[in-house]
């Protein structure tokens, strides 16, 4: 399918449902693609309806996975890097704590489920990796580099615990001296802030060499404790401890970054497995959403829908309190007519076939009671105001612009659905490139559908025929009784009444000329109804 094909039949639409949680989900998601091999889409489809029925009956256990799946974040640049010998900073290594975390905690949870694991949703735990990050096994959610990772690193931390405890000592204890000698304020950084109006004392500071100063404001003088020798002393050795410290870290976190390095295939296995399942979940929580079951997948060229739903459209109605008639039909290779009225569902009918051919083959379950379907190579689908205008045609020509294009891949087996073929042109010659398009279409391998509103299209010999049953049905002298009485008449009244459903027709049929019934339930003007009845019985004659 094209991209404006996907727009016209609704399929963006059930893409933006699939709701994905986590960074490698989005990713398979991004990366979907339609099935052509039969055994591969329906391993896919089983998968899917698998979960499906399993969420039904533990939904507990997949929101733990959804919570699970809520915390992953994308570690896959960190752990690359470390195959190129990269040494990890501490953020990243807490990330891929993170991760081995969840290994265990989505594992915990996909050993309580009802089924056997598919193997590309198989996640694994590490009891290697898990001490890696967390040397005493407390369980921790932080990352630190813990002394437990080297006695160098412990005697290192010791030594910079002493010194500071001297350092702390001293600057207490000469700040308490100098306090009690100038009976003056130092705060515990061991700085003094002096009032301009302060002169006596700022002269006093200004000449003591234990004090140094720091700034002024406009108000104010700040001075602060010179550190005595022994003090500059520890300092230089805390310094020098602090770097030795840095030196150790990171030769520790290049030696666990090289741990992470060897465990590459590990990780990168349980992310693919979780992009997967993070998908698959999203799939099968669509499929709860849509009410859809899994399609069959068949051999010969036939597609089977029986009460398919157009998601999108069906949305639409019930926010205007309507209601969706499901629509069912069968198809095989050749062409399928479609006639109606206006308003009558031919077009919704073509994006069901569409959105349901399309659902099934790139993996998804599809919102119908039950359908069967053949593989496709391709999706075409024109729909009038759809057209390009980009290379300047107009809407007839951007029409046959796109349907020579499908008509020339119809020796292979793809789907051709086109709505109310050649509308944009006049009627007479109109009808008579639909019956062309219609009887060149009948031996070839593709499945073609063509909506039209032309008379004697539909009954080509070999042409299966569907009729939407629309207001066949309706008594429009009670229908308008009553709308009188309640003054509600327009579009949304007609709706309620239309029967949207396909009704297969063995015999020859016109095409049904609702119109003027619809125009005159609407309000138009008696005597143009009456002009319009009798130019029909003209051209009867």
């Amino acid at each position: 399918m094209t991209n404006s094909t996907k727009e016209i039949i609704g399929f963006d639409y059930v893409l933006n449902n699939i709701e994905i949680l986590t960074p490698y989900g989005r990713e398979k998601k991004s990366e979907m693609k339609p099935f052509f091999n039969k055994e591969n889409l329906e391993l896919e489809l089983s998968k899917i309806d698998t979960i499906k029925n399993s969420i039904k009956n533990n939904g507990n256990l997949f929101e733990q996975l959804k919570s699970l799946f809520s915390h992953i974040k994308d570690i896959r640049n960190s752990i690359y890097r470390t195959k190129n010998n990269g040494i990890l900073s501490v953020v990243e290594l807490y990330e891929i704590k993170t991760f081995v975390s969840l290994l265990e905690d989505i594992e915990a949870v996909m050993h309580k489920l009802p089924f056997e694991m598919f193997d590309d949703i198989l996640v694994e735990s590490s009891e290697t990796l898990r001490l890696l990050f967390d040397p005493e096994d407390k369980g921790l959610q932080t990352f630190y580099i813990y002394e437990e990772y080297s006695d160098q690193l412990r005697k290192i931390r010791a030594s910079k615990r002493d010194i500071g405890k001297v350092i702390k000592l001293e600057q207490n204890k000469k700040r308490k001296e100098l306090k009690d000698k100038l009976n003056i304020r130092i705060d515990p950084k061991g700085e003094v802030v002096v009032s301009k109006e302060n002169i006596e004392l700022i002269n006093s500071l200004n000449k003591n060499d234990e004090f140094e100063y720091l700034s002024e404001s406009y108000m104010a003088m700040r001075y602060i404790i010179r550190d005595s020798r022994e003090i500059s002393d520890a300092m230089i050795k805390l310094e020098n401890l602090k770097m030795k410290e840095e030196e150790e870290e990171l030769k520790i976190r290049e030696e666990i970054s090289s741990e992470v390095a060897f465990h590459f295939d590990f990780l990168m296995n349980n992310i693919e497995s979780i992009g997967n399942l993070d998908f698959k979940l999203a799939k099968a929580y669509l499929a709860l959403k849509l009410n859809a079951n899994q399609p069959k997948i068949l051999d010969n060229d036939e597609i089977n829908i029986i009460d398919g739903i157009h998601p999108k459209s069906q949305k639409e109605i019930q926010k205007r309190n309507g209601e969706f008639i499901p629509i069912s039909i069968y198809l095989n290779k050749g062409v399928t007519c479609i006639t109606g009225a206006n308003m009558g569902g031919k077009t919704i009918s073509l994006k069901i076939i569409a959105l349901l051919t399309a659902m099934a083959q790139y993996g998804l379950l599809v919102p119908a009671k039950h359908m069967e379907m053949s593989l496709r190579d391709y999706i075409f689908v024109s729909m009038g105001d759809a057209q390009s205008i980009d290379s300047g045609l107009s809407t007839f020509g951007g029409e046959i612009d796109g349907v020579k294009v499908a008509i020339d891949k119809s020796d292979e087996s793809g789907l051709i659905l086109i709505d109310e073929l050649a509308r944009g042109t006049n009627p007479k010659e109109g009808h008579a490139i639909s019956k062309g398009v219609v009887e060149y279409l009948l031996n070839k391998k593709s499945i073609s559908v063509i909506t039209t509103h032309y008379d004697n299209v539909a009954n080509t010999k070999g042409v299966v025929h569907y009729q939407v049953i629309g207001l066949k049905n309706l008594d429009f002298d009670q229908l308008q009784k009553k709308t009188r009485i309640n003054q509600n008449i327009g579009i949304e009244t007609i709706s309620k009444f239309m029967d949207y459903r396909l009704q297969r027709l063995e015999n020859s049929a016109s095409v049904p000329r609702d119109a003027l019934n619809i125009s005159k339930f609407m309000g138009l003007q008696e005597e143009i109804i009456n002009l319009a009845e009798k130019t029909l019985m003209e051209g009867d004659k």
